[in-house]
C-alpha cells in the first residue's frame, strides 16, 4: 500500500484546515448553542463543497478527521450526510438521485439523518418495531437520531409486511414531529431527538424487505467514518498535550522531562499511528467495493477506544486545566465518549469481530 496522500487528498485536507480555522474554531460556542447559526454553518459548507462526491473514500475520511479535530458534533453531522447521500446514490431510483443529491450538495436539504434507533432497539436492529403498511405510510417512533429535526431528507428503517425495509421521508412531511431534544454529555452542536410518525407518508428506498442490507451497508461506512472522527478528536488532544507538556514546568522543568509524562505521550503517539493504519485498511477495502464489516468493525472499535484514552490522559495531563471550559481539553473528552457508543457499542463491535474470526 502506498502510504503517500496524492495532491488531490493534501488539498482537501488543507482546505478543510483552513476552513475550520475561519468558519469553526472562533464560533464554538454559538455553534453549540444558536440553531440559526448552525444552518448557516451547513449552508458555507455546502458552498465550499464539502457535499459532494469525493473522488475516493479515504479523501472524505481525512476531511472527516480534520473536521473533527475541531468539533465533533459538526463532524458526525457531516458523516451522516455523507452516509445517507451515499446511500441514496446506491440504492436509490434515478429520480430519487435526481430529486435529492444535487440538492443536498447545494446545502438545500443538509444535513440528512438515518432513522434507526428506537426506544427498546438499539444493538437489536432486527427487532425495530416501527411500522409501514404496503404504501409506505409509517406510524411509531424513533429515538436518539442525529439532526433529524434540522434535516432536509430522512432514511427510516421501518418493518413492513415483507420485513425490514428502507424508506424516505421528507422534512417538513405530514404527520412527521419530534417530541423531544435530548440533553447531551457531548458533540452539542447536533442535535439528538426523537422522531413520532404519525400517518406519515414515505417514499421505499431499494426493494422491498432489503432495509437490513441497506443499513448493515451502510453501517460500515458510518463505522469507518467514527474511525475517523475519533482519530481527529485524539489528535487535537494529542496535539494539543504535546504542546502543553513542553510550555508547563513544574520543579524548574518542562513536564515533558519526566518519564510518566513523556510515556503517556508516547502511548498516545502509538494508538494514532495504529489507529489510522486500521482506518486506512478499511479504507481501501470499501474503496475496492471488497467485503469490510470485519475491518469497519475493527477501526471503529480501536480508534473510538483509543480516542477515548487519549483524551483521559490529556485531562491528566492538564490537571485541573483539563476539567474547566476554559481549555480545549474538556470538550474532547466530552465528544470522545459518544465514539464508544453510537452506530454500534464497543461490546457490538467485538460480537460482529468474533463471529468474523
Amino acid at each position: 500500500m502506498d502510504f503517500n496522500l496524492s495532491p488531490t487528498q493534501i488539498e482537501a485536507v488543507e482546505q478543510t484546515r483552513e476552513f475550520a480555522k475561519k468558519e469553526i474554531v472562533p464560533h464554538i460556542q454559538q455553534i453549540e448553542e444558536d440553531l440559526a447559526f448552525r444552518r448557516q454553518l451547513v449552508s458555507k459548507m455546502a458552498q465550499h463543497g464539502f457535499f459532494k462526491p469525493y473522488t475516493d473514500f479515504l479523501s472524505y475520511l481525512l476531511v472527516l478527521k480534520e473536521i473533527s479535530k475541531v468539533d465533533g458534533g459538526i463532524a458526525a453531522t457531516f458523516s451522516v450526510t455523507h452516509m445517507v447521500a451515499s446511500a441514496i446514490s446506491h440504492y436509490g431510483s434515478d429520480e430519487q438521485k435526481k430529486k435529492y443529491l444535487p440538492r443536498v450538495e447545494s446545502g438545500e436539504l443538509a444535513p440528512l439523518a438515518f432513522a434507526l434507533t428506537e426506544k427498546d432497539t438499539g444493538s437489536d436492529a432486527k427487532n425495530i418495531q416501527l411500522k409501514a403498511d404496503a404504501s409506505g405510510v409509517l406510524n411509531g417512533e424513533k429515538h436518539y437520531i442525529s439532526n433529524a429535526d434540522l434535516a432536509g431528507c430522512i432514511i427510516v428503517l421501518a418493518q413492513s409486511p415483507q420485513g425490514m425495509t428502507a424508506y424516505l421521508v421528507d422534512g417538513g412531511a405530514d404527520g412527521l414531529s419530534f417530541p423531544k431534544k435530548e440533553k447531551k454529555l457531548g458533540l452539542l452542536s447536533a442535535n439528538l431527538v426523537s422522531i413520532r410518525f404519525d400517518n406519515c407518508q414515505s417514499q421505499l428506498l431499494g426493494e422491498v424487505g432489503k432495509g437490513f442490507e441497506i443499513a448493515k451497508n451502510s453501517l460500515d461506512n458510518g463505522r469507518i467514518g467514527i474511525a475517523a472522527q475519533s482519530l481527529g478528536i485524539a489528535e487535537a488532544a494529542y496535539e494539543a498535550s504535546l504542546a502543553f507538556s513542553k510550555q508547563r514546568r513544574q520543579f524548574g522543568n518542562p513536564i515533558f522531562d519526566f518519564q510518566a509524562i513523556a510515556f503517556k505521550l508516547a502511548d498516545m503517539r502509538v494508538k494514532l499511528d495504529a489507529g489510522l493504519l486500521l482506518m486506512y485498511k478499511a479504507a481501501w477495502l470499501k474503496q475496492q467495493n471488497k467485503p469490510c464489516t470485519l475491518e469497519a468493525s475493527e477501526a471503529k472499535l480501536f480508534c473510538s477506544e483509543a480516542a477515548n484514552q487519549i483524551a483521559y490522559d490529556a485531562v491528566q495531563m492538564f490537571g485541573v486545566r483539563g476539567y474547566i471550559g476554559d481549555y480545549p481539553i474538556e470538550k474532547y473528552f466530552r465528544d470522545a465518549r459518544a465514539t464508544t457508543l453510537y452506530e454500534g457499542t464497543s461490546e457490538i463491535q467485538r460480537v460482529i469481530i468474533s463471529r468474523k474470526l
